[in-house]
């Protein structure tokens, strides 16, 4: 595999109130360091958008040893990890100074026709270039149901700026809505230990979202969904740990 590195100083915009790294930006900076790997390239953004194809990312999976702080400088990396006939697997990692690993992620991405919205085979030109290795098994990833009930639910309408390139929402404006289902003073005494999201339907400019949430303090998890007119449109699992 092909791993590609990205040096970076955090800085205070990056940062929410408790002077910690904001999980959408952590999203933000990690796309920006897959993008720097494949520039120029066919499976660029821009390349694919010559095409009218589009990236879409369909499950994270993270685990956090800690988040970064403002000023703090970081190395983030990331590599194609493998594809098969219809998904692709990136790893992502931020690591401090010396080089300790803080954050990594495991990721599973499809090929989506940007007209028809439907979803393409991959076409192995387009990771050629990457060495990643094409799969004969595919690698787990944790499966999410919605509970039965959620404790609190917020609605939110999706803005021009909440879209990307694809024509619809930017997954990091998911994690938005997720940590802001949650009480202030809870955020401010708790980090994320692990997280899991799983995109399911596209949300697209104009709808409106219902964002509910539920938290087990015996267990130190939240569970969250998306949904827009009853269709669940992602799911998200977390475990905190106090600060």
């Amino acid at each position: 595999m092909n791993r590609f590195y990205k040096d970076y100083q955090i800085e205070y915009d990056d940062c929410g109130e408790n002077g910690l790294l904001r999980l959408p930006n952590l999203i933000d900076l990690f796309m920006e360091t897959s993008e720097g790997q494949l520039t120029n390239g066919p499976a660029s953004s821009q390349g694919m958008q010559e095409k009218g194809l589009g990236w879409v990312v369909t499950q994270y999976e993270f685990s956090f040893s800690r988040l970064p702080q403002a000023k703090e400088k970081v190395r983030l990396w990331t590599e194609a990890s493998g594809y098969n006939r219809f998904l692709c697997y990136r790893n992502f990692g931020l690591e401090d100074e010396a080089g300790n690993e803080m954050i990594t992620v495991r990721s599973q991405w499809i090929v989506l026709d940007l007209e028809k919205r439907k979803l393409l085979p991959v076409n192995e030109k387009l990771v050629a270039d990457l060495k990643a290795p094409k799969l004969t098994k595919l690698p787990r990833f944790q499966k999410l149901r919605p509970l039965d009930q959620y404790d609190h639910e917020q609605n939110y309408r999706i803005r021009y700026y909440d879209i990307d390139l694809n024509h619809h929402v930017h997954n990091s404006r998911y994690l938005d809505w997720i940590m802001d289902s949650l009480p202030r003073d809870f955020l401010n005494r708790h980090v994320p230990a692990s997280l899991v999201i799983k995109f399911d339907k596209e949300i697209q400019y104009g709808e409106e979202v219902t964002c509910q949430a539920t938290y087990a303090p015996e267990e130190l998890t939240s569970s969250h969904v998306l949904t827009h007119h009853g269709d669940v449109m992602a799911l998200c699992e977390v475990k905190w740990r106090e600060m």
